[in-house]
Protein backbone atom coordinates (compact mmCIF):
# COMPACT_ATOMS: atom_id res chain seq x y z
CA UNK A 1 0.00 0.00 0.00
CA UNK A 2 1.13 3.22 -0.56
CA UNK A 3 0.17 6.84 0.06
CA UNK A 4 0.85 10.07 -1.90
CA UNK A 5 2.02 13.35 -0.44
CA UNK A 6 -1.66 14.91 -1.96
CA UNK A 7 -3.83 12.35 -0.17
CA UNK A 8 -2.16 13.99 3.61
CA UNK A 9 -2.33 16.98 2.01
CA UNK A 10 -6.55 16.15 0.82
CA UNK A 11 -7.54 14.90 4.13
CA UNK A 12 -5.95 17.27 6.54
CA UNK A 13 -7.69 20.45 4.62
CA UNK A 14 -10.88 18.84 5.19
CA UNK A 15 -10.24 17.67 8.55
CA UNK A 16 -9.52 21.36 8.91
CA UNK A 17 -12.63 22.64 7.10
CA UNK A 18 -15.52 20.49 8.04
CA UNK A 19 -16.61 18.36 11.08
CA UNK A 20 -14.97 15.22 11.85
CA UNK A 21 -18.52 13.15 11.41
CA UNK A 22 -18.07 14.42 7.92
CA UNK A 23 -14.82 13.27 7.04
CA UNK A 24 -15.01 9.65 9.00
CA UNK A 25 -18.41 9.01 6.49
CA UNK A 26 -16.53 9.95 3.69
CA UNK A 27 -13.81 7.66 4.49
CA UNK A 28 -16.31 4.78 5.55
CA UNK A 29 -17.92 5.64 2.18
CA UNK A 30 -14.34 5.55 0.47
CA UNK A 31 -13.54 2.05 2.12
CA UNK A 32 -17.14 0.75 1.31
CA UNK A 33 -16.35 1.98 -2.61
CA UNK A 34 -13.77 0.29 -2.92
CA UNK A 35 -15.05 -2.89 -1.16
CA UNK A 36 -17.10 -3.10 -3.81
CA UNK A 37 -14.31 -2.86 -6.37
CA UNK A 38 -12.72 -5.74 -4.47
CA UNK A 39 -15.11 -7.98 -4.11
CA UNK A 40 -16.20 -7.84 -7.85
CA UNK A 41 -12.25 -9.14 -7.99
CA UNK A 42 -12.32 -11.58 -5.84
CA UNK A 43 -15.26 -13.28 -6.95
CA UNK A 44 -13.65 -12.94 -10.98
CA UNK A 45 -10.55 -14.08 -9.14
CA UNK A 46 -8.37 -11.45 -10.19
CA UNK A 47 -5.01 -10.89 -7.57
CA UNK A 48 -4.99 -7.94 -6.31
CA UNK A 49 -1.32 -6.55 -6.07
CA UNK A 50 -1.16 -3.23 -4.29
CA UNK A 51 -3.39 -0.33 -3.24
CA UNK A 52 -2.29 3.86 -3.81
CA UNK A 53 -4.14 6.60 -1.99
CA UNK A 54 -3.75 10.06 -3.83
CA UNK A 55 -5.45 13.57 -3.78
CA UNK A 56 -7.91 11.48 -6.66
CA UNK A 57 -8.45 8.76 -4.09
CA UNK A 58 -7.49 5.11 -4.53
CA UNK A 59 -5.74 3.13 -7.23
CA UNK A 60 -5.90 -0.76 -6.90
CA UNK A 61 -3.26 -2.32 -8.98
CA UNK A 62 -4.51 -5.44 -10.33
CA UNK A 63 -2.69 -6.64 -13.66
CA UNK A 64 -4.72 -9.37 -14.07
CA UNK A 65 -7.89 -7.11 -14.65
CA UNK A 66 -6.30 -6.36 -18.28
CA UNK A 67 -7.27 -10.04 -18.94
CA UNK A 68 -11.08 -9.97 -18.28
CA UNK A 69 -13.45 -8.57 -21.21
CA UNK A 70 -14.88 -5.39 -21.48
CA UNK A 71 -17.94 -6.27 -20.02
CA UNK A 72 -16.55 -7.78 -17.01
CA UNK A 73 -13.91 -4.86 -16.51
CA UNK A 74 -17.24 -2.47 -17.22
CA UNK A 75 -18.91 -4.64 -13.88
CA UNK A 76 -15.83 -4.41 -12.12
CA UNK A 77 -15.73 -0.60 -12.64
CA UNK A 78 -19.18 -0.04 -11.45
CA UNK A 79 -18.90 -2.06 -8.07
CA UNK A 80 -17.72 0.66 -6.58
CA UNK A 81 -20.49 3.21 -7.09
CA UNK A 82 -22.91 0.71 -7.40
CA UNK A 83 -21.16 -0.39 -3.17
CA UNK A 84 -22.29 3.42 -2.31
CA UNK A 85 -25.99 3.49 -4.02
CA UNK A 86 -26.22 0.15 -1.97
CA UNK A 87 -24.67 1.32 1.35
CA UNK A 88 -26.90 4.78 0.97
CA UNK A 89 -30.16 3.46 0.70
CA UNK A 90 -29.51 1.18 3.82
CA UNK A 91 -28.32 4.07 5.77
CA UNK A 92 -31.26 6.36 4.88
CA UNK A 93 -33.62 3.68 5.58
CA UNK A 94 -31.81 2.49 9.21
CA UNK A 95 -32.30 6.41 9.73
CA UNK A 96 -36.01 6.20 8.61
CA UNK A 97 -36.72 3.44 10.62
CA UNK A 98 -34.46 4.23 13.79
CA UNK A 99 -33.05 6.88 16.08
CA UNK A 100 -29.45 7.06 13.55
CA UNK A 101 -28.60 10.53 13.41
CA UNK A 102 -25.57 10.34 11.98
CA UNK A 103 -27.24 7.55 8.80
CA UNK A 104 -28.30 10.56 6.44
CA UNK A 105 -25.08 12.09 6.79
CA UNK A 106 -23.70 8.65 5.76
CA UNK A 107 -26.09 7.72 3.17
CA UNK A 108 -25.33 11.47 1.41
CA UNK A 109 -21.67 10.80 1.81
CA UNK A 110 -22.01 7.89 -0.22
CA UNK A 111 -24.32 9.26 -2.95
CA UNK A 112 -21.47 12.41 -3.34
CA UNK A 113 -18.60 9.41 -3.29
CA UNK A 114 -20.59 7.43 -5.84
CA UNK A 115 -21.81 10.89 -8.12
CA UNK A 116 -18.22 11.87 -8.19
CA UNK A 117 -16.63 8.62 -9.15
CA UNK A 118 -18.46 8.31 -11.94
CA UNK A 119 -17.34 11.81 -13.51
CA UNK A 120 -16.31 10.69 -17.12
CA UNK A 121 -12.58 11.94 -16.10
CA UNK A 122 -9.87 9.28 -16.06
CA UNK A 123 -8.90 7.82 -13.56
CA UNK A 124 -12.03 7.78 -11.99
CA UNK A 125 -14.54 4.89 -12.46
CA UNK A 126 -16.83 7.43 -14.77
CA UNK A 127 -13.71 7.76 -17.16
CA UNK A 128 -12.83 3.90 -17.29
CA UNK A 129 -16.57 3.31 -17.82
CA UNK A 130 -16.47 5.65 -20.68
CA UNK A 131 -13.11 4.41 -21.84
CA UNK A 132 -14.68 0.65 -22.04
CA UNK A 133 -17.92 1.37 -23.57
CA UNK A 134 -16.19 3.48 -26.54
CA UNK A 135 -13.59 1.02 -26.93
CA UNK A 136 -15.83 -2.04 -26.86
CA UNK A 137 -17.60 -0.52 -29.66
CA UNK A 138 -14.60 1.88 -31.35
CA UNK A 139 -11.54 0.47 -30.60
CA UNK A 140 -9.22 1.09 -27.64
CA UNK A 141 -6.88 4.24 -29.30
CA UNK A 142 -10.79 5.74 -29.91
CA UNK A 143 -11.90 5.06 -26.21
CA UNK A 144 -8.51 6.14 -25.13
CA UNK A 145 -8.45 9.82 -27.40
CA UNK A 146 -12.44 9.98 -26.31
CA UNK A 147 -11.75 9.02 -22.82
CA UNK A 148 -9.10 11.51 -22.52
CA UNK A 149 -10.86 14.71 -24.03
CA UNK A 150 -13.80 14.25 -22.16
CA UNK A 151 -11.95 13.86 -18.92
CA UNK A 152 -10.01 17.28 -19.46
CA UNK A 153 -13.11 19.12 -20.43
CA UNK A 154 -14.70 18.42 -17.91
CA UNK A 155 -11.75 18.80 -14.99
CA UNK A 156 -11.64 22.23 -17.16
CA UNK A 157 -15.15 22.83 -16.26
CA UNK A 158 -15.24 22.02 -13.24
CA UNK A 159 -12.08 24.00 -12.23
CA UNK A 160 -13.52 27.02 -13.91
CA UNK A 161 -17.05 26.41 -11.73
CA UNK A 162 -14.97 26.27 -8.50
CA UNK A 163 -13.31 29.54 -9.57
CA UNK A 164 -16.47 31.06 -9.93
CA UNK A 165 -17.62 30.15 -6.74
CA UNK A 166 -14.85 31.27 -4.91
CA UNK A 167 -14.65 34.89 -6.49
CA UNK A 168 -18.48 35.00 -5.92
CA UNK A 169 -19.14 33.90 -2.89
CA UNK A 170 -15.76 33.88 -0.88
CA UNK A 171 -16.38 30.19 -0.37
CA UNK A 172 -15.83 26.48 -2.61
CA UNK A 173 -12.41 26.22 -1.75
CA UNK A 174 -12.78 22.50 -1.19
CA UNK A 175 -14.56 22.42 -4.11
CA UNK A 176 -11.87 24.13 -6.47
CA UNK A 177 -9.23 22.05 -4.93
CA UNK A 178 -10.87 18.39 -6.08
CA UNK A 179 -11.35 20.14 -9.22
CA UNK A 180 -7.31 21.05 -9.48
CA UNK A 181 -6.55 16.79 -8.32
CA UNK A 182 -8.99 15.82 -11.03
CA UNK A 183 -7.89 17.96 -13.68
CA UNK A 184 -3.73 17.05 -12.44
CA UNK A 185 -5.12 13.77 -12.72
CA UNK A 186 -6.90 14.51 -16.40
CA UNK A 187 -3.80 16.04 -18.01
CA UNK A 188 -1.26 12.88 -18.42
CA UNK A 189 -4.08 10.96 -19.61
CA UNK A 190 -4.34 13.63 -22.84
CA UNK A 191 -0.90 13.51 -23.31
CA UNK A 192 -0.78 9.56 -23.82
CA UNK A 193 -3.79 9.34 -25.81
CA UNK A 194 -2.13 12.29 -28.12
CA UNK A 195 0.92 10.39 -28.05
CA UNK A 196 -0.65 6.99 -29.31
CA UNK A 197 -2.38 9.05 -31.77
CA UNK A 198 0.91 9.75 -33.21
CA UNK A 199 1.72 6.07 -33.14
Amino acid sequence: MRVSVSFWLILAVAALISPLQVVVSVLLAAVLHEGGHLLLLWLLRVPVEGLRLSALGAELFARGAQRLSYGRELLVTLAGPAANLFAAVIAAALSLHTQWEGGYLFAGANIILGAYNLLPILPLDGGRILYLVTAFFFGPMVGDAVAAVTGTVCALSLLALGLYFSFVSGSGMFFLLAACSLLCGALPQLRLAKNAVKV
